[in-house]
């Protein structure tokens, strides 16, 4: 039953851009292939799905002007799309600020963090390293992958070749460097 509800809440995104949900479907294949290499235990293993499937619910609360802009994001604009990891957060837990009893508060913060950094210049917390929670550490580099291999209003879809080579290049920076090696050995990427 929770799969079910988890599944249709991540759905929800496609009536805001079907690009949504393909690309949290996308994302949690990603994921599940970086785990199957970890070997990490089965409620582990559904919590990162979980979370991969909703990191992106957060974008239903962003405005389509923004959202769907064919160019560049103004300053004020990309400070309102830096919000979505946050509202997608606040969407998960109960309006009145207490876990919600259905959803793992590891399935939130992996939602909430996503757009971390390992040097610490990601958002929304500023967090770095091994702060940041694992299961976002793994949706990170799942979500820019495909992100990079998708075409978008604003861009042409890189090469599968092009975006292994910018992970690696973000590798240490903006990537959890041991999350990069295990993703680069799955050959998801060729």
């Amino acid at each position: 039953m929770l799969v079910h509800a988890i599944e249709t809440l991540s759905g929800l995104s496609d009536l805001k851009d079907s690009y949504l949900t393909k690309h949290q479907q996308n994302v949690c294949l990603y994921s599940a292939v970086l785990l199957k290499t970890l070997h990490l235990p089965g409620d582990l293993f559904e919590t990162i799905r979980q979370s991969a499937l909703l990191h992106d619910i957060g974008k239903i609360g962003i405005p389509n002007s923004i959202l769907f802009r064919p160019g560049r994001l103004t300053h004020n604009e990309w400070e309102i799309m830096r919000l979505h990891p946050v509202t997608g957060a606040e969407l998960l837990s109960n309006r009145n600020g207490n876990l919600n009893p259905f959803v793992n508060n590891e399935v939130i913060n992996g939602v909430k963090s996503h757009h971390e950094r390992w040097d610490g210049a990601g958002y929304p917390d500023g967090l770095k390293g091994e702060d940041i929670p694992l299961v976002a550490r793994i949706i990170a580099v799942a979500d820019a992958y495909d992100a990079m291999t998708s075409n978008r209003p604003y861009r042409k879809a890189l090469p599968k070749e092009e975006a292994a080579k910018e992970i690696i290049r973000c590798s240490g920076k903006q990537f959890d460097p041991r999350v990069v090696a295990l993703f680069l050995n799955t050959n998801v990427t060729f």
